[in-house]
């Protein structure tokens, strides 16, 4: 099954002039969402000293029945910390990708346009199962912030798709 394939880019816009233009807003929101995990990085780490250091104080009583919950609040806190900084690289990633996919459009570099496409698709599905492992976790805004991304997204994957097929049936005739 093949993906479809569009003529126009918001009904407005021919392929090429719509893959600038999402590549442009991608560019912004990978930005974007790299500041956000950045900011929920530090504030992950921020609550995890500040149970560390609460929990501390409380240790000294020396109960054994709360050192369990200490552990596994540890344990919840540092693996979304890591997950955070993962994304944090993924997003910086991105960014690097969707400035050099708008030279590459720009430039009509079907090779650039194709590794895009294929990083995207990789960074779609790891983006996605780190997002849904995490989802209870975020904020709201993160998750709209997220989804409204990975919907965005997806339509610019078809409009990329499209042009790299219009590009190559170029060379043909």
């Amino acid at each position: 099954m093949e993906l479809p394939r569009l003529e126009r880019c918001c009904c407005f816009f021919d392929l090429q002039t719509g893959n600038i233009i999402l590549g442009c807003i991608n560019a912004f929101l990978s930005f974007c969402l790299f500041v956000v995990m950045i900011v929920a990085a530090v504030q992950i780490d921020a609550i995890k000293t500040d149970a560390d250091n609460e929990l501390g104080v409380t240790n000294k009583d020396g109960e054994s029945g709360e050192e369990g919950a200490v552990i596994i609040l540890d344990a919840e806190l540092s693996g979304l910390y890591v997950i955070a900084v993962i994304l944090v690289f993924m997003f910086l990633a991105k960014l690097l990708f969707d400035v050099f996919f708008v030279i590459g459009v720009i430039l009509e570099r079907k090779g650039i346009i194709k590794a895009y496409y294929i990083m995207w698709t990789v960074f779609m599905m790891l983006s996605t199962f780190t997002f849904f492992l995490n989802w209870k976790y975020w904020g709201v805004k993160t998750i709209m912030s997220e989804v409204i991304y990975l919907c965005l997204n997806l339509y610019a994957v078809l409009v990329c798709h499209s042009f790299y097929v219009q590009l190559n049936m170029r060379e043909e005739v």
